[in-house]
């Protein structure tokens, strides 16, 4: 298994130790520096190389999502795991957007940490239990919500031949009514029936009534 080289970029000194001291145990990488602010982060990266970069969203002189794009712009071989305390919609959706592989929680535990990283080294997309909920429940809803297929569009025509079968009306009747050969009306009702899915007179009258194109 190759050993990836970890830049971690967070303000915060007891998170950037615990993190060293973690990362420090396992056989497979090799913490090659810290960064406190987005600007050191851009320096840093390109200076140490970096395999993955572990990237706070609050820092002070930039946020995380800024830095992610600016670090990606020069460095697009970069992977990078946004991480922050907040799991929202709008945090997660920024990182995905600037690029990053995977965005993880503060409050994920080591084995997580560890999870993530290896999804995110093997080429896959890894987004904290926390993250993935919202995104998931939007996607359930909008399936919910999502519209059902549009109802086809009827000529003036189609919508008096679905008139005059409303009433009752006889192919005679209706080629009368309609100026044209009994014939072009079998034609006319057979496209129609088609169309709208209907397999017989009576289902046809029954769409007209419902659509409020014929009266009961």
């Amino acid at each position: 298994m190759m050993n990836t080289k970890l830049l971690v970029v967070d303000d915060h000194p007891m998170l950037l130790r615990g993190l060293r001291e973690a990362v420090t145990q396992q056989p497979n990488l090799t913490f090659v520096g810290e960064a406190t602010t987005g600007a050191m982060a851009l320096k840093l990266a390109q200076e140490l190389s970096p395999d993955l970069v572990l990237m706070d969203i609050h820092l002070p002189d930039m946020d995380g999502i800024e830095a992610t794009r600016q670090m990606l712009h020069a460095l697009p071989a970069i992977k990078i795991i946004v991480f922050s305390g907040e799991a929202a919609r709008p945090f997660v959706d920024a990182a995905l957007q600037a690029g990053a592989c995977g965005f993880l929680s503060k409050t994920s535990s080591l084995q997580e940490f560890l999870q993530a990283i290896d999804a995110v080294m093997a080429g896959k997309l890894y987004l904290s239990p926390e993250a993935s909920t919202g995104i998931l429940e939007d996607y359930r809803k909008s399936l919910i919500s999502e519209p059902g297929p549009s109802k086809p569009f009827l000529s003036e025509r189609e919508k008096q031949l679905l008139r005059l079968v409303a009433a009752g009306r006889r192919n005679k009747e209706i080629a009368e009514q309609m100026a044209v050969s009994a014939k072009s009306v079998e034609t006319y009702r057979s496209r129609l029936m088609k169309k709208l899915g209907c397999s017989s007179p009576a289902e046809l009258v029954r769409y007209a009534i419902r659509e409020g194109i014929a009266e009961a």
